[in-house]
């Protein structure tokens, strides 16, 4: 959601935000840098250690295909940009009938919205394209939280930073 500055004048929103190169220098090192590191998964060994682990369907996932639209590279760099932008970065959760995850569908994080429930839980509203939205289940969106003041959501560092922002922008 916008934002505007303490001095009233500039709308400071994640994506008016990208127009100050500083901001768009660092979303793109940090996801970019994030995004091409190796993905490594490791099994303990009994005899102590550890083992790489390529046979496994989390490697699958997060190594050679996170879904049917993005590379690994791209999955994670866009997750990364979400995080660093919106401070919350959301993937619907795709397994088969054996309960493996098949896919992590990214979900803008603009398109979410988390409502407290009476027992103290919490589940996501998902606005769809056609403007309805759909309830999902805290075990079927991976959430992926930045810097968090309640474990529940993460800070939007560009709403923290909404009055330095406007007067960069400005």
């Amino acid at each position: 959601s916008p934002v505007t500055s303490n001095h009233g004048l500039t709308r400071v929103t994640s994506d008016s935000a990208m127009q100050l190169t500083a901001v768009y220098a660092c979303v793109r090192n940090l996801s970019e840098d994030f995004a091409k590191l190796p993905f490594r998964l490791y099994r303990p060994k009994a005899s102590g250690g550890k083992e790489t682990v390529t046979d496994h369907w989390l490697y699958r996932l997060f190594a050679k295909k996170p879904n049917r639209f993005q590379t690994p590279f791209e999955f994670r760099e866009m997750l990364t940009g979400h995080l660093e932008l919106r401070g919350n970065a959301f993937c619907d959760i795709a397994a088969n009938s054996s309960g493996e995850i098949t896919e992590l569908t990214p979900i803008h994080p603009d398109k979410v919205r988390i409502e407290m429930l009476a027992n103290g839980s919490y589940r996501y509203r998902v606005k769809q394209p056609d403007g309805t939205d759909v309830i999902y289940r805290r075990d079927q969106l991976w959430h992926l939280r930045g810097l968090s003041s309640d474990g529940i959501v993460g800070i939007n560092p560009i709403e923290a930073q909404a009055a330095a922002l406007g007067v960069g922008i400005s």
